[in-house]
């Protein structure tokens, strides 16, 4: 009975212990952790107020006001539903107009329009001149930044170029898209002569079986490449149509008037196309395709370079390009040219 009330009464001095320990617990540690917790949040949401804090220390908008008597304005939209965001708008003066270079941020949409859910971001490779003025959207929820966008300040900017992936990861290549122009001219002169010095040769022998064999690879590389060119083509005016631009004047891929402008290359294409799978040497019309694809890429060339350089001038540039030395050889044939091995020959 002794061991008992011995026990009994441990276990009671125990329970005590333990409530007293829960108490202790509750009145001492809890609050404090209440309080961290608290300054947590105020700090979190005192560094997400301040949008002019999070816009200047990105690096990309440090980049473009440093050294400039910049000013900002600021307007808050959203609510937290949707997101709290902030658009600081910053100008300077014309005298110190930036010219930039650099891959930024940019939302659907107008430049004047307010953000609005899902904020799909795309980043577009720019190279701008004239710039003093520009608008940055900062999503303070998440204390980033959703768009980086020139604007019309004391001057109008000038876009030098406006590329997104895969011409955006070559910015060497789209700030001198001329560097292959020498190439493709060499090439396409070469392949001429060579065409028209083994047609004077063709006419004096039939062609041989192995020939007609390499004639067949040749024709379904050729009919791959116009049609992977035109998927390229719609896909990028797709792109292009879809995408937000930053440009101030100009074509628009929406615009009725860009219509003859893109619908140029992709219908030389096809004409192209047509030659290949209908009979008969063509070799006028060929020649018609390899001067008008020259010529368009030339022009595509001189669009980049002196003006814009985007996607679909440089896309143009380089598929007219090579569509003017495929095609170049053809208007040299020296006979049909046939898919089937047992066609009759053509001679002229």
């Amino acid at each position: 009975m002794r061991h008992d009330a011995v026990g009994a009464c441990g276990l009671i001095v125990l329970r005590r212990c333990r409530s007293r320990g829960v108490l202790v617990w509750l009145l001492i540690v809890a609050p404090a952790l209440a309080l961290l917790w608290v300054g947590l949040e105020t700090a979190r949401a005192d560094s997400g107020r301040s949008a002019a804090d999070i816009a200047s220390a990105d690096p990309r908008v440090a980049a473009v006001i440093e050294g400039t008597d910049a000013t900002v304005d600021e307007s808050l939209w959203g609510d937290a539903e949707i997101g709290r965001g902030a658009t600081l708008v910053y100008s300077w003066s014309a005298a110190q107009a930036r010219s930039v270079e650099d891959t930024w941020p940019l939302l659907p949409g107008d430049a004047n329009d307010v953000p609005v859910p899902p904020f799909v971001v795309v980043e577009h490779h720019l190279r701008l001149d004239n710039l003093t003025s520009i608008r940055v959207d900062v999503l303070l929820d998440e204390d980033r930044i959703l768009q980086i966008h020139p604007l019309v300040g004391e001057t109008t900017y000038n876009v030098r170029e406006e590329t997104w992936p895969p011409f955006s990861w070559i910015p060497w290549f789209t700030a001198r898209p001329w560097v292959i122009a020498p190439v493709l001219i060499a090439l396409v002169l070469w392949v001429t002569t060579r065409a028209w010095r083994r047609s004077r040769a063709w006419n004096r022998r039939l062609p041989s079986m192995t020939r007609h064999d390499r004639q067949f690879i040749l024709r379904l590389s050729m009919v791959l490449f116009l049609l992977a060119g035109i998927a390229w083509q719609v896909y990028e005016t797709l792109v292009a149509a879809r995408f937000p631009s930053v440009a101030v004047r100009g074509l628009d891929a929406v615009e009725l008037v860009a219509l003859p402008a893109l619908l140029f290359p992709p219908a030389l294409f096809l004409a192209a196309l047509a030659l290949e799978f209908t009979p008969g040497p063509h070799r006028v019309a060929w020649g018609l395709v390899a001067v008008i694809a020259g010529a368009g890429s030339a022009y595509n060339l001189a669009t980049a370079t002196f003006g814009t350089a985007g996607n679909l001038n440089l896309s143009y540039y380089i598929l007219l390009g090579v569509l003017a030395l495929l095609t170049a050889p053809r208007a040299f044939s020296a006979g049909r040219m046939g898919w089937s091995r047992h066609g009759i020959p053509f001679y002229s």
